[in-house]
């Protein structure tokens, strides 16, 4: 195999890797034996500790600070209650701000009411067959069929209000900060770090903030869902106003045309479809973060499911997360047609002026004709009760696999969760600190080990050590799972396409779904507690994960592997020796994705169980305990942080 190996390196080299890429299984072995050694050290740090009897000064994190800290946050928001309506900040700004969004929403919802279902499907129908085809066309009607079916119209309105409002403020101020950062290389450095802490953060920590300044209701909601969909709007906006031809932008430069010019005339028109790309992913990103706002009082859907979720009746959490799922696909396959033109009927141009006056004639009338009828919203007695039926399945799945999930939950807990928390929060703080600082430095060099070392003591300070590590144990344990299913999997798909094609649209329609989605039936599964949010994690995080693997493995060089083939390499080599190793920057950035989406699950986990930081969140928001809960939050902030930089690697030195 050494001469597999030395080829595997020319091929590397040839392609633009350095020359040492033969190397590259040897530094791999010895970055992990060295995390290995550190991990050791944890280990032999705690059984130490408890052989001394745990003294003092080889304890949890001294929570003094931490206590001073929520006892000050808790004070802060006592004064805001007091004064919300006195302070000049909150009589001038805050308070207008929360009453024109609350009264936005509200309008938006009154006009989707006063179109009644009758205007808002036609509309919705016509729209959508004009700008996609009559396939999406269809998917949008029948999307609206389970809104009416299921009993849910009213409830999917308040949330269709709540999305258009956020995605309207967000796209505001999104695209013009993403044209400043693509015509700006300063300013997009300046903002860069600010996106990267806004997408690190979990949805849950985003909550108490907006919460503290706007109250709970729909204004609080729309603010946070703008805030949480934001980051993928501007990074795409700035990549495709860079991507811009360069020799367009001199040649219109050359003519004497002004910088507005330019933009508009030239930037904007070329960077229209990727734009469009970010619009797409904004919207996709508020569908879930405006399910995950029904905790601080949104309402709609997500409030259905979070009701249903709270009585544990997996019957109506699945009638609300079917019409929370045809909603973020109708609302996918839209606007994913608009950004790529695709499946648009053709219409000569002297005819497009009078078929946009026969759908605006449509669409009028419709509406007339249902406020005529006195229509309104679909009737609940016209709904089809689908959550008996459920319930009924659910309740035999939990008779025949009930003891086996429950010894499997059980077993995971005492074995796997339990041993790996003890350890965590059994040990010297000062000594995870340290082994935390040398597995960035490991990993990923010294800036990250300071940073590392400062996260891990920016959650002591915070004084939620102890349920900090005990999230830290559940993210660990289900991005193992998450990385081994993924491996397998992408590996499985990279070597047939016919499974390719098979798993792919599977994969598109896991990654469309909300997150909150997944407690559904990992709930009707394994009940209540951490393994339910734990298997709800590994499957949300999976399919990035699976794609990566695949594209990595792909992306090997034809050369490389037939070199290796000719010199009777076996499949387990070829794939061991060879395509592992030269994906192997694929393979970190499927664990870094990985690991940052079963943390934001984990913590949602919170709703079915799975405690921990996640819990304290949820406890805040619900008892009005702004220091446990924004302290929960930080600390979620710092975990994530901390496995982001690390998981990310070393970054390739610049040329």
């Amino acid at each position: 195999m050494a001469a597999v190996t030395e080829t595997a390196g020319a091929a590397g080299t040839g392609a633009g890797g350095p020359a040492d890429r033969g190397d590259t299984g040897g530094l791999v072995r010895s970055t992990w034996f060295q995390a290995l050694v550190a991990v050791a050290v944890l280990v032999a740090g705690y059984w130490v500790n408890r052989a001394l009897g745990h003294p003092a000064w080889a304890g949890a994190f001294p929570t003094g600070i931490g206590d001073a800290f929520m006892a000050w946050l808790d004070g802060v928001y006592a004064w805001i209650v007091a004064n919300r309506n006195d302070s000049p900040l909150f009589l001038y700004f805050f308070n207008y701000i929360s009453v024109g969004l609350g009264s936005a929403v509200v309008l938006i919802n009154q006009l989707l009411n006063g179109l009644t279902w009758l205007g808002v499907t036609v509309i919705g129908v016509v729209a959508s067959w004009r700008v996609a085809g009559w396939r999406v066309a269809l998917l949008v009607l029948a999307t609206f069929g389970v809104f009416a079916l299921t009993g849910l119209w009213n409830e999917s309105m308040t949330t269709l209000s709540l999305i258009i409002t956020s995605v309207f403020i967000a796209l505001l101020f999104g695209i013009p900060l993403g044209v400043l950062a693509g015509r700006s290389a300063g300013f997009y450095r300046a903002v860069r770090p600010v996106l990267d802490f806004m997408q690190i953060m979990p949805a849950f920590a985003y909550l108490l903030p907006f919460v503290l300044l706007f109250g709970i209701g729909n204004a609080s909601a729309a603010v946070v869902t703008a805030v949480y969909a934001l980051p993928p709007v501007v990074r795409i906006t700035a990549l495709g106003i860079r991507e811009v031809n360069k020799g367009a932008v001199e040649a219109t430069t050359s003519l004497g045309s002004t910088p507005w010019q330019i933009l508009t005339k030239v930037q904007l028109p070329l960077a229209k479809r990727t734009i469009l790309l970010g619009v797409n992913q904004t919207i996709m990103l508020a569908v879930s973060m405006v399910v995950i706002a029904s905790v601080i009082g949104a309402g709609g859907l997500g409030d259905a499911i979070y009701q249903a979720l709270t009585k544990i009746n997996v019957g109506q959490a699945f009638q609300a997360g079917l019409a929370i799922v045809m909603l973020a696909i109708a609302m996918d396959r839209v606007t994913g047609a608009v950004g790529h033109g695709a499946h648009t009927p053709r219409v000569p141009s002297r005819y497009r002026m009078p078929l946009l006056g026969g759908m605006l004639a449509l669409a009028v009338g419709a509406a007339a004709v249902g406020r005529l009828l006195g229509l309104g919203g679909w009737p609940r007695d016209l709904s089809v009760r689908v959550d008996i039926p459920v319930n009924a399945v659910d309740r035999a799945i939990e008779s025949a696999i009930g003891p086996a999930a429950a010894a499997l939950g059980s077993w995971t807990q005492t074995w796997v969760l339990g041993p790996l928390d003890t350890l965590l929060t059994g040990s010297p703080w000062w000594l995870v600190v340290l082994v935390a600082a040398a597995l960035g430095l490991i990993f990923a060099g010294w800036r990250v080990a300071v940073v590392s070392a400062l996260s891990f003591l920016a959650i002591g300070l915070l004084g939620v050590w102890d349920n900090a590590m005990d999230t830290l144990s559940q993210v660990l344990v289900a991005t193992v799972v998450t990385i081994a299913l993924g491996v397998v999997v992408g590996v499985l798909m990279s070597r047939g396409d016919v499974f390719a094609a098979l798993l792919r649209p599977v994969l598109d329609f896991m990654q469309t779904l909300p997150p909150f989605v997944y407690l559904i039936p990992a709930v009707a599964l394994l009940g209540l507690g951490p393994v339910p949010a734990l298997a709800a994690a590994v499957i949300f995080a999976l399919p990035p994960v699976i794609r990566l693997v695949n594209d990595g493995i792909r992306g090997v060089p034809g050369g490389t592997l037939e070199a290796a083939v000719s010199q009777g390499s076996t499949k387990w080599q070829l794939l061991t020796k060879v395509e592992l190793p030269m994906a192997r920057g694929s393979l970190l950035l499927a664990v870094n994705q990985g690991i940052i989406l079963v943390l934001s699950m984990v913590v949602m986990g919170a709703l079915v169980g799975a405690g921990a930081l996640g819990n304290d969140v949820v406890l805040g928001l619900a008892q009005n305990e702004l220091g446990l809960g924004l302290a929960s939050g930080l600390a979620i902030v710092f975990l994530g942080l901390f496995l982001d930089r690390v998981t990310q690697g070393r970054r390739a030195p610049r040329a």
